[in-house]
């Protein structure tokens, strides 16, 4: 007997008509970042589940990874967060299939009664009935797979439950390559923009180190599936590659009250063939560099100043001692702050010397050559002196047609742009959308850095791309541990 969960959220979180929702999807994954043929698929992702005029975009970046596998794929996992009433352990519901406008996608119910065999999972329809973070995923899933109706889901539940019981769930249900995972969950609640865009960010970092025991339920409601899925990640020593990181001011305007929004997608390493980083110009063998040796380069950074508090110059590095990846040329940033306050930053634009020694020397900068800054003394070594290092990826061409193609193509909150114009050059990290979070207002304020008018525009002007990803003393290290 067929036994139907109706929509619930249609005309709220997303269109309750079929062809606008039906166009509405279309739209948001022609504009999303996609694959091309030779590329591997994901065996996990992470995607929001907010409305889609907020979130719609970042989630689309996440199914779009899927695309080269969509004759391979038969099942996905759905694993969120309750919001509507809270239980013991993971509920499934009494449904054999899932309705949207889109039509019905069936459940597996074979994968159901496997689960149901584990104390922690039990039924609960009632749990099913209002909830809005697995009803939202469903639209991607009928758009991409609209001509393979035998895939079907496993929507799961999670409310009071300890990790490892959903580390077991996912182990369970991993399957092969019919199976794809897919974590829904939200980033930071209700902070305002500055408070949230810092949240995610270190919980951006903590995902792609796989630091699930440092995820809280501030950083993400859907906390308890993410950590469940980086333990299992964790084991099965895989990759992850993050895809997307904005909050809901982008569309509402508003940045006094936000909610964080994010996609990652998370490959087997023996298998894998990661997505190509022209698009971001940022590969993943740097990312390895910060996974791997992230407390190397703030050690490094540290004892840096340290010397040049002694010997008034950068410590440098012994290139015996240090890890092969950081022999290799890097760009890197280095930023202080004292009491949450800027008190330095200071960096390299391309790669010139070995990531190690870059760290050393702009530490250094940072610390005792900022002209904005007095100095860094012995006293100010300790915990209220927090530090940052950001990679830089190699900047890639930028290519527009005219002024306002330029600002259009621009990624808010993640690009930093290099603009030239002859002997003119201004750079602007993708920190500053934090200052400056409107594309005009950040083009404007870039040619004013690089000497020219706000209002200057040239055929002549040449722009580069790049991007950064970094890691902070306040995640890696314990108290009192960093300058000790």
């Amino acid at each position: 007997m067929t036994i139907i969960r109706p929509a619930a959220i249609a005309g709220t979180f997303y269109p309750a008509d079929a062809s606008v929702l039906h166009t509405t999807i279309a739209n948001l994954m022609a504009s999303a970042t996609t694959h091309t043929p030779h590329e591997s698929a994901p065996k996990a992702i992470i995607v929001p589940h907010a409305g889609l005029v907020f979130s719609g975009g970042i989630a689309a970046n996440g199914f779009a990874t899927i695309l080269p596998a969509i004759h391979t794929i038969k099942r996905l996992v759905i694993i969120g967060p309750a919001h509507r009433m809270a239980f013991q352990g993971i509920a499934v519901a009494d449904a054999t299939a899932f309705e949207t406008p889109l039509g019905t996608v069936p459940v597996d119910e074979a994968a159901i009664n496997s689960v149901l065999a584990l104390p922690q999972v039990q039924r609960l329809n009632a749990a099913h009935v209002q909830e809005h973070g697995l009803e939202i995923e469903l639209p991607f899933i009928q758009h991409i797979f609209a001509n393979q109706p035998d895939v079907q889901i496993v929507p799961l539940l999670v409310s009071r439950c300890a990790a490892h019981q959903i580390e077991e769930v996912v182990e369970k249900l991993w399957g092969g390559p019919e199976t794809v995972i897919v974590i829904s969950s939200d980033l930071s609640h209700f902070h305002d923009d500055a408070t949230a865009r810092q949240m995610d960010d270190r919980t951006r970092q903590l995902i792609e180190n796989f630091r699930a025991e440092e995820l809280g339920f501030d950083d993400a409601c859907g906390c308890l599936p993410i950590v469940g899925l980086l333990r299992v990640a964790r084991k099965r020593d895989m990759k992850v590659k993050t895809l997307s990181l904005q909050n809901s001011s982008i569309a509402s305007g508003d940045t006094s009250r936000v909610v964080g929004y994010g996609a990652w997608a998370f490959y087997d390493s023996e298998t894998a063939i990661l997505p190509d980083d022209d698009e971001t110009g940022f590969t993943d063998a740097t990312q390895n560099i910060l996974t791997r040796h992230g407390k190397d380069l703030l050690r490094l950074a540290s004892q840096s100043i340290r010397h040049g508090l002694a010997q008034d110059a950068p410590l440098q590095a012994n290139t015996d001692t240090l890890p092969n990846d950081l022999k290799q040329p890097g760009a890197c940033f280095v930023t202080l702050k004292l009491n949450g306050d800027l008190r330095g930053c200071i960096g390299s634009i391309i790669a010139h010397r070995a990531l190690g020694q870059d760290v050393c020397e702009n530490a250094f900068k940072a610390a005792f050559g900022d002209p904005r800054f007095a100095k860094i003394t012995a006293a100010d070594l300790t915990d209220d002196l927090e530090m940052s290092i950001s990679v830089l990826s190699k900047p890639q061409p930028f290519p527009f047609e005219n002024e306002a193609d330029f600002i259009d193509r621009l990624t808010p909150f993640e690009d930093g742009i290099i603009l030239s114009d002859g002997n003119k050059r201004g750079l602007f990290l993708p920190q500053v959308w934090d200052q400056l979070p409107d594309p005009t207002d950040f083009v404007r304020h870039l040619k004013r850095k690089a000497g020219l008018p706000m209002d200057y525009w040239s055929n002549t002007l040449t722009a580069q791309r790049f991007v950064t990803r970094g890691v902070e003393s306040k995640t890696l290290f314990a108290p009192g541990t960093l300058w000790a």
